[in-house]
């Protein structure tokens, strides 16, 4: 969440990271999709998980060309963003019974903190076929 901007404050003033949050916390991203269409088109639900993949091991391969695109949009020095993307994970993951039951907790911290007003089961939300639904890393 806070790169590229951790990057830069590391590169321009030697500040250096004491703690990360692993081994702490997960933190997923998640694409969705309507239930109906995702259950109406899956070749082209598991195309576009293909085609992310491609695309993150491209970038991978490609770190320093990519800084180099990315820095003039962010107002970056392009080793400070290719100090970031060497952090990231790219690429996606079938959403696994682990990640639905650390949402699961998650979802029940809310309601219980009175942030949702009613019980949800993750389960629910969830396509019958894992590689429906993807998760990024």
């Amino acid at each position: 969440i806070w790169d590229p901007f951790l990057a830069a404050v590391e590169k321009q003033s030697g500040a250096r990271l004491l703690q990360d949050g692993k081994g702490l916390v997960n933190n997923y991203s998640y694409y969705l999709a309507e239930r109906g269409f995702a259950q109406a088109n899956p070749p082209l639900i598991q195309a576009l998980f293909d085609d992310t993949q491609a695309q993150a091991a491209h970038l991978k391969a490609n770190i320093k060309a990519a800084a180099a695109v990315i820095a003039p949009l962010q107002g970056l020095a392009p080793e400070v963003v290719e100090q970031s993307l060497r952090r990231y994970q790219f690429g996606v993951k079938p959403l696994t019974a682990d990640v639905a039951a650390e949402q699961q907790k998650i979802a029940d911290s809310f309601h219980a903190l009175g942030l949702i007003p009613k019980p949800i089961r993750v389960a629910d939300a969830l396509p019958g076929t894992a590689n429906l639904a993807a998760t990024a890393r």
